[in-house]
């Protein structure tokens, strides 16, 4: 039998990053907002939130494809696969800290 603490934690964190796409047309509205101000497009810290947030789903596919993984036996693989959608977020943080930091 395979792991099945495995097969729960994967199974909880691909369950939170779908349920997360449900939000994603309302951050597509924010990312078209964001270019709102007049001097908004002369940051480059603009552009990177506004590629990170349109990127999104790619990551949520990403991490779904760690039950290939998991069905292989190689269980720290799945992890890595599976938790690799929490590089946006941090992409996001870093982008707004150096935002801050510089303006």
């Amino acid at each position: 039998m395979k792991d099945q603490n495995a097969f729960v934690i994967l199974l909880i964190l691909n369950i939170v990053y779908g349920l997360t796409l449900f939000a994603y047309p309302a951050m597509l509205m924010v990312v078209v907002f964001s270019f709102d101000a007049p001097t908004a497009g002369d940051y480059l810290i603009s552009y990177i939130f506004a590629y990170v947030i349109m990127s999104y789903p790619i990551g949520v596919f990403i991490s779904w494809s760690c039950w290939y993984f998991y069905h292989r036996y190689a269980y720290k693989k799945a992890y890595i696969i599976a938790n690799f959608m929490l590089l946006w977020p941090a992409t996001l943080v870093v982008s707004s800290w150096i935002q801050s930091a510089f303006s």
